[in-house]
């Protein structure tokens, strides 16, 4: 009788230490992914459909498949896309994206997006973050 108990106290106990585990786990923040990818060329050209500016950025050829892995990796979540502080893009990886070009549709003036792209030359890194939403 009294080993029934001890084992009915031993699995009780067990089920609410895994419990705890499992809360205690969904606490937890998820860690972003980050990597930085090297470009190759970059240019800015107005979209025929919206006007807005784009900013066109080319990754170099070791980046493109490392880049390819991070968008299948992170198909659902939200990514940011950033030159040093400045950020590029905010988007939500829909599909994994082959190729390595970027097109960044953004917000910025012609100048301003002319400036960005001065700065994505031939070594440059970028940086891609995932995000939880």
């Amino acid at each position: 009788m009294r080993i029934a108990r001890y084992r009915t106290m031993a699995g009780s106990l067990l089920r609410n230490l895994l419990l705890i585990a499992a809360l205690v786990a969904l606490a937890t923040p998820a860690r972003a992914e980050s990597i930085s990818l090297e470009v190759q060329s970059s240019s800015v050209e107005r979209d025929k459909i919206t006007r807005e500016m784009v900013v066109t950025i080319e990754l170099s050829p070791e980046a493109k498949a490392a880049f390819e892995d991070f968008t299948q990796r992170n198909v659902g979540r939200s990514i940011e896309i950033r030159l040093g502080t400045i950020v590029l893009l905010k988007a939500r990886l829909m599909a994994k994206i082959s190729g390595g070009v970027i097109r960044a549709s953004t917000k910025f003036s012609e100048e301003d997006a002319r400036k960005v792209s001065a700065q994505l030359t031939r070594g440059t890194r970028i940086t891609l973050e995932d995000h939880e939403t």
